[in-house]
């Protein structure tokens, strides 16, 4: 099976790559951008698969992803806002920063992140998977791996965050990995 990823983020297109094996994915051609003018995950998702959709090769399926993270204390922010919640442009950092400097002195840490996959298919078909990660957002980040908000998130029933964890590790527990094995199975991928 062929796939092309409607994404320009890397560090999204590596570790679908991983988690969508054996298929043959593809990022999305250089250049590849979408407005996310939807106001949840599932609605950004199929925006930018849907974007890709008429330019993608007619034997591909087309996957893209929207995910973020979800904190109670915040009333669900960052959201659907994630890759951007410290303003346009901002890096993982500075959302990192933002988040914590919002949640300085709240003992009410509980969070999860979540991911939504809509796949596109020859002939107008159509998948969708979700996957979740409940934990804790961290006072100060930790560990070198991941990306985004891994170094302050801290999945239930471990005590290091994800950006402390082994790519195989994380991926066995992280939304996008849960998504991803669940979209897999919906479209017949060995080992799925």
């Amino acid at each position: 099976m062929r796939i092309v990823l409607a994404t320009g983020n890397r560090d999204k297109v590596a570790e679908l790559t991983a988690l969508l094996a054996p298929a043959e994915v593809e990022a999305a051609p250089g250049g590849f951008d979408v407005e996310e003018t939807g106001t949840t995950l599932l609605q950004n998702a199929w925006i930018k698969a849907a974007a890709l959709r008429g330019t993608a090769p007619a034997d591909a399926v087309v996957v893209a992803d929207d995910s973020g993270l979800s904190v109670r204390a915040l009333g669900g922010r960052p959201g659907e806002f994630s890759s951007r919640y410290a303003g346009s442009g901002a890096t993982y950092e500075d959302n990192r920063r933002r988040l914590l400097e919002e949640l300085d002195g709240v003992a009410d840490r509980r969070a999860a992140f979540v991911a939504v996959l809509v796949a596109l298919g020859p002939q107008g078909t159509s998948w969708m998977a979700c996957g979740t990660c409940p934990g804790d957002i961290a006072p100060a980040p930790r560990g070198a791996g991941g990306f985004g908000y891994d170094p302050v998130f801290v999945p239930d029933g471990d005590a290091r965050t994800m950006a402390e964890m082994s790519v195989e590790e994380k991926d066995r527990v992280s939304h996008r990995g849960r998504a991803a094995r669940r979209l897999a199975a919906v479209l017949g991928l060995a080992g799925a």
